[in-house]
């Protein structure tokens, strides 16, 4: 786990700084990093927005990975550190900005729909649900590189799949945000969806 988690933070670095500079973080104070794993993104949206701080929420055995790169990045006084299973725990509230980076490809449409109704309780009013992933056209052959994932996720996962723009948008208006947006399209896994509890 500690090498893959490693392998992950080392590849998704250079991508996590392109996000944090394309996303526009300046109206945000508080981020919730929902599988944050060694806190790639955290560290990359903190080191953009100086008034950010920021909670990262994972498994327990993955939270001591995150502290410790956290500290090594010298954002410890900006982090804290919630262990827990996103499946069956509830989120921490307070956060105007959750982020969830690579992670609805692994679940089922029902999973994403009980995660996103959770993200919406743990919003503040007026907080955005940022999601970093393949968002698939709806011939879903485009990008090329998320029909392959797909097939991967068909191989390793028990449900898991990428998913097109309108299936997002319509679980995310069931679970009770709004103003749903595809706000980037791209070929590595960077495409954004960004959504609001009104």
């Amino acid at each position: 786990m500690e090498a893959f988690i490693g392998a992950m933070h080392a590849v998704g670095k250079s991508l996590s700084q392109e996000i944090a500079d394309f996303y526009d973080l300046s109206r945000f104070k508080q981020l919730l990093d929902i599988g944050g794993a060694s806190g790639t993104y955290t560290i990359a949206f903190l080191n953009k927005n100086p008034g950010m701080k920021a909670t990262i929420f994972d498994l327990r055995n993955v939270i001591g990975l995150a502290k410790k790169r956290i500290k090594d990045e010298g954002l410890g006084r900006r982090v804290k550190f919630v262990a827990g299973d996103f499946y069956n725990d509830a989120l921490p509230e307070g956060a105007d900005l959750a982020l969830l980076s690579a992670i609805i490809h692994q679940n089922s449409p029902k999973q994403n729909l009980a995660l996103f109704k959770k993200i919406h309780r743990a919003l503040v009013r007026r907080g955005v649900l940022l999601i970093r992933d393949h968002i698939m056209d709806e011939s879903r052959t485009n990008p090329p590189a998320g029909t392959v994932f797909a097939i991967n996720m068909l191989v390793n996962t028990r449900s898991g799949d990428t998913y097109t723009f309108r299936e997002v948008r319509d679980a995310l208006e069931k679970a009770g945000l709004s103003s749903v947006r595809l706000l980037r399209t791209g070929q590595k896994m960077d495409c954004l969806v960004e959504a609001t509890k009104e």
